[in-house]
């Protein structure tokens, strides 16, 4: 599976990827609509994570980062974008991520996908 959008690398450190993603959802947001996009999280580093965001179907204008991404084993959590953190902390209690897909709509409803390194056995 490709992953193609426009891609930023974000500070980890004392966790400001939460406001300086949400700062660069808006700003694409407001432009395509936030229920149109969908955002993905990897190549997480010490202190930094790559993150790219696309359009859900077809190609968002000014692209420049394509992913390729594994077609099976990918896990999906529902829940409310209010509550972001506490989802993320009962992904990551069994282990690091390898990528992380995020949809995000209006009404605060938030899906997670994510695929971490021997899900699928």
């Amino acid at each position: 599976m490709l992953f193609l959008g426009i891609g930023r690398t974000f500070s980890t450190e004392d966790d400001h990827q939460f406001e300086t993603i949400g700062a660069f959802w808006d700003e694409l947001a407001a432009k395509y609509g936030r229920a149109n996009l969908q955002g993905l999280g990897y190549g997480w580093k010490e202190h930094s994570i790559e993150y790219v965001i696309g359009l859900i179907g077809g190609e968002i204008d000014g692209a420049d980062r394509t992913v390729y991404l594994p077609d099976t084993g990918w896990v999906t959590v529902r829940g409310k974008t209010a509550n972001l953190a506490e989802l993320y902390e009962r992904i990551y209690r069994e282990g690091r991520l390898n990528y992380e897909i995020e949809r995000f709509s209006d009404n605060g409803d938030c899906e997670i996908m994510y695929w971490r390194s021997g899900e699928e056995n």
